[in-house]
């Protein structure tokens, strides 16, 4: 994951307090096994840089969707809706 995509993540959860991640179609469109599998790596690379950047999954992942979440930390912009 570039650190351009890394801070789209952030913007989202700064946005929102969360991070909704869809994997269910990680390999659509993949013409061979090897370039499913490679979908399959980039994600994973993704989902570890979210993990090492402070993201826990807020519940199990179910049907290919998940909640990411930093525990112990609130969304900047959630914060200020509150406050409103």
């Amino acid at each position: 994951m570039t650190e351009d995509e890394l801070r789209e993540y952030m913007e989202e959860w700064r946005d929102f307090g969360y991070l909704f991640i869809r994997a269910r179609w990680t390999m659509d469109g993949a013409r061979t096994l090897a370039e499913a599998a490679q979908r399959f790596r980039d994600r994973a690379e993704t989902l570890e840089q979210l993990a090492r950047a402070g993201f826990e999954l807020d519940q199990p992942a179910d049907n290919g969707f998940a909640v990411a979440m930093r525990p112990g930390e609130e969304s900047p912009m959630r914060l200020v809706e509150e406050d409103e």
